[in-house]
């Protein structure tokens, strides 16, 4: 039961080059899962002018060993939508229109798949890089 020092060399070099792209994988996955979760909050909105559908954004940051995915309407009543909101009329509470939760109802499903999404693309770089 030997080894070659040779193999251990290489392990260290391959260990080494996935530690390096590790960082880059997790960029690419945030951003598949941005983009998908900004088509899925799309089609959960409801649409009248088509303003609220049209500024869904998203941006992707990475502040140490975290990466941040950051989805945010700029319409100034995207979080009524959101959220829901009062009927007042003449000063008077007469109603209360329910939240549509379009992007709570998107990042729950964004946490179900991602985990899965960043386990499938280290796997294929963990092949790539050792080999089947």
């Amino acid at each position: 039961m030997g080894y070659e020092f040779s193999e251990v060399r290489l392990l260290k070099q391959q260990l080494v080059e996935l530690n390096k792209i590790a960082h880059q994988v997790q960029m690419k996955v945030a951003q598949r899962i941005a983009q998908l979760a900004i088509r899925k909050v799309k089609k959960l909105t409801p649409v009248d002018t088509g303003n609220l559908r049209n500024n869904w954004k998203y941006y992707v940051m990475s502040k140490g060993d975290t990466i941040y995915i950051h989805i945010y309407n700029q319409a100034e009543y995207a979080s009524f939508v959101e959220n829901g909101h009062r009927i007042v009329v003449a000063g008077q509470t007469v109603g209360w229109v329910e939240g549509r939760f379009m992007l709570k109802l998107t990042m729950n499903d964004m946490q179900k798949i991602a985990p899965n999404m960043w386990q499938r693309e280290m796997e294929k770089e963990m092949r790539r890089i050792f080999g089947d």
